[in-house]
C-alpha cells in the first residue's frame, strides 16, 4: 500500500506529469527536459528523484549523460 501512495503523491504534481508525456514520448536527458519545460535542471533534478524514488522512471547512463525511461 506504501508504494502505491508514493505512485499517487508522485504523480500529483503538475509539472511532474508533463516531465511524464515527455518521456513517454522520447528518452530524454535532464537538460533536455529542462529546456523542453523551462524550468532550472535543480528543479528537473528534484521532481525526477520524486519519480525514481515511487519507480516511475529509470535513468540509464550513457556516457556522461543520463538519460530517462518509463518504467
Amino acid at each position: 500500500m506504501k508504494d502505491l501512495v508514493k505512485v499517487f503523491k508522485a504523480l500529483s504534481d503538475e509539472t511532474r506529469l508533463k516531465i511524464l508525456l515527455i518521456i513517454s514520448k522520447k528518452t530524454i536527458c535532464q537538460k533536455g527536459i529542462s529546456k523542453h519545460l523551462g524550468i532550472s535542471d535543480s528543479a528537473v533534478s528534484q521532481h525526477i528523484k520524486v519519480l525514481k524514488e515511487a519507480g516511475i522512471v529509470t535513468g540509464i547512463k550513457q556516457g556522461y549523460t543520463v538519460m530517462y525511461i518509463i518504467n
